[in-house]
């Protein structure tokens, strides 16, 4: 029984101290609303510090330890919303502050904040555009725990002024009780009221970052250890000092109790208060001057030096005994050691030469690794270098042959139309007669109307473009073109229409410098016949294309003949895009003599649709058998001489079936068939068609 005493004794003697440690080392919870403003919609209103002061305080206030709503130029509402918040948190607060800096006003002996949104013209505006001060204290008397008010407030308010002036004039009743100062607040128990300037007067903003009742409250509020009224007493000498006298802060203290506001000086003793090391105590008598646990570390100090002396003593006497064995039994292995070091150090002499003649090699291998490796590294930088230089080169030499192209390709277009404008007038000139006056004639060399007008309805919409494509095809309009492209329904046909418009753009660009170079040839005849024009290819199984209306005579044009085989090529250019086909196209391709006309050549070959090319497929029918002449080719040929006859047509029996299965291709359309067959393809005039279709396919 006498042993299991002392056990039980020591076991409740250490949950007793358990239990204070663990009191001691819960900390309060302390919150706080920090309001700052500073821009007020009135420009007048404008302070500088406001906002400074709030983000300072805050953050000083979370260094010590408080939960911080923190609310910058913050309208009514957002005033009133964090009021809410501060509120609920300020229910079950061992300490709840708040702190405002900014604009305030006294109005019939009570207190009221200045939202940034607050338009005050007279005294009812203070019920509605204000914050009462009431609203503040009534969310902290929610709380049980200390409650602190910190009003930086009272700063030069020209709505103050404003108001006394209508009152002289006569436009305000009760602004007698509005003053620039705050009132005092009613006394209440647990309560702490810190004013910057005494009451009913006015406070100055500052020429720093912070004002100066701030900028001392910040000073001392990194002093730990000093009670709230001593540190507000310091705080409101500091102010007296700065301002000359000028501004007198007043605090209102009701605690039964001290409280402090820096509680880090007994966060930081809790910790070390315990320890064996005396040089932590002095740490903290140094970083905690203030506080009130210095003396008891002092105590502490004194009482662990004194130990440690005794140990000292007691270790110092040891230590001389324990010397004198040691040099006794130093003088017998003196000898044996000696011996030792000797055979020792001749192995060190020959470990060490060893060493240096490893780390010599290892050295001059990593220098000749390193040489290596940066000879490999220039010769990898001046490949590279050749090569930016290459592709740099051939990107300009791209860029100069694509604008040179497209100089040639508006060259082009402009000879074209002046000789197809020539062509027609000579047509003109020998078969049609003449008319006592041109008025009325169109100058415009695109006359042909939309094909809309002429399409028949279909029950499909891409049967129903088909054909305006087609009749398009046979007579070119660039307007038409661009028409049918605007109202277009059926996608897939999109992309020919594409190419077809940009193989018409380059010609109708030039139409008015020509036209406007021209000279009417006036007739003296009747009016001309009507011309007729062959229709063009269905573009559908079951659809015909709608015949053409007479086209009216043309204005002539002067310009400057071209080349013989430019004019031969340049006639049957025309016939083919009369009657498109992919026959007699690649015929005038593989026979061309006018290099200028290959671009136009290439448009109009990627702009063919699939009938075309399955008509160029057709082994019993000759090329020129798709290609019926018209009247415009007829008056083009030279008088006497006979139509010209397409040449044969040479194709590999490879190309036939690769021309065949790209028309299956383009019913099909299925962009993985398109991109397996251009994988697979061998006869490369089929190639741009190929990268076409696929492109029409790819979604954009």
């Amino acid at each position: 029984m006498s042993t299991r005493r002392p056990i039980w004794i020591a076991a409740l003697y250490s949950l007793v101290l358990l239990t204070c440690s663990i009191s001691v080392a819960k900390a309060d919870r302390r919150v706080a609303l920090v309001v700052g403003n500073s821009n007020y919609s009135n420009a007048s209103l404008f302070l500088a510090n406001p906002k400074n002061d709030a983000t300072d305080v805050a953050a000083a206030l979370r260094g010590v330890g408080f939960e911080v709503l923190q609310a910058i130029d913050a309208n009514k509402r957002d005033l009133d919303l964090n009021m809410a918040k501060f509120a609920r948190l300020a229910i079950d607060a061992d300490a709840a502050l708040f702190y405002y800096a900014g604009h305030a006003v006294q109005y019939q002996g009570r207190n009221y904040l200045m939202p940034t949104d607050a338009e005050v013209e007279d005294e009812i505006s203070f019920r509605y555009q204000m914050t009462p001060l009431d609203d503040v204290r009534a969310a902290l008397d929610r709380g049980d725990g200390v409650k602190i008010v910190i009003l930086d407030a009272c700063r030069n308010n020209p709505v103050v002024n404003a108001l006394r002036r209508k009152k002289k004039s006569g436009d305000s009743r009760a602004v007698d009780a509005v003053r620039g100062g705050l009132a005092k607040i009613d006394k209440a128990q647990g309560m702490v009221v810190a004013y910057s300037t005494a009451a009913d007067e006015v406070a100055a903003d500052g020429d720093g970052r912070n004002s100066p009742f701030t900028s001392a409250f910040l000073k001392r509020l990194k002093e730990p250890g000093l009670e709230i009224e001593q540190l507000f007493r310091r705080v409101a000498a500091d102010v007296n000092a700065q301002t000359g006298g000028r501004q007198r802060p007043e605090t209102y203290v009701s605690l039964l109790s001290n409280y402090y506001l820096n509680q880090t000086d007994r966060i930081a003793f809790d910790k070390i208060k315990d320890s064996p090391d005396p040089a932590v105590l002095q740490d903290f008598i140094a970083k905690f001057s203030t506080s009130s646990y210095v003396p008891e570390a002092q105590n502490r100090i004194q009482r662990i030096e004194a130990a440690i002396r005794e140990r000292q003593n007691q270790e110092a006497r040891q230590r001389e005994a324990a010397r004198l064995a040691e040099e006794q039994r130093k003088a017998e292995r003196e000898a044996a050691l000696r011996k030792l070091a000797e055979q020792e150090e001749a192995l060190r002499k020959q470990e060490t030469l060893r060493a240096q003649a490893a780390a010599e090699k290892v050295r001059k291998e990593r220098e000749a690794a390193q040489a290596q490796e940066e000879q490999r590294l220039r010769l990898v930088a001046e490949k590279e270098r050749k090569e930016r230089e290459a592709a740099k080169a051939q990107e300009e030499q791209r860029v100069k042959l694509a604008a040179e192209r497209e100089r040639k390709l508006r060259e082009e277009a402009a000879q074209l139309l002046a000789e197809q404008a020539r062509t027609k007038i000579a047509a003109i000139d020998r078969k049609e007669p003449t008319s006592p006056s041109l008025a009325g004639i169109s100058t415009d060399i695109r006359t042909l109307p939309p094909p809309t007008e002429a399409a028949p309805s279909f029950a499909d919409p891409c049967d129903r473009d088909g054909a305006m494509l087609a009749q398009l095809r046979s007579n070119p309009s660039l307007e038409a073109v661009t028409e049918l492209e605007r109202s277009l329904s059926c996608e897939k046909l999109r992309a020919q229409i594409l190419r077809l418009r940009e193989s018409l753009s380059a010609v109708a660009n030039v139409a008015p410098a020509i036209a406007a170079q021209s000279k009417p040839i006036v007739e003296k005849t009747a009016p001309p016949p009507a011309v007729v024009i062959a229709p063009p290819p269905p573009a559908a199984p079951k659809q015909e294309a709608a015949p053409k209306p007479p086209e009216p005579p043309k204005v002539a044009v002067a310009t400057v003949a071209p080349a013989p085989e430019c004019k031969k090529d340049e006639a049957r250019l025309a016939k083919i895009r009369a009657n498109p086909s992919h026959a007699d196209l690649a015929a005038l391709e593989r026979d061309l003599g006018c290099e200028r006309l290959r671009p136009q050549i290439v448009r109009l070959r990627e702009s063919l649709p699939k009938e075309s090319a399955k008509e160029a497929t057709k082994p019993d029918e000759p090329a020129v058998a798709a290609n019926p002449p018209t009247l415009q080719s007829a008056q083009s040929a030279p008088s006497g001489a006979k139509p010209a006859q397409p040449a044969p047509i040479v194709q590999v029996r490879s190309c036939d079936e690769e021309r065949a299965t790209l028309a299956k291709l383009r019913a099909s359309q299925s962009r993985e068939d398109v991109v397996r067959f251009e994988r697979e393809l061998a006869c490369e005039q089929l190639r741009p068609q190929v990268i076409r279709l696929r492109e029409s396919l790819s979604g954009g």
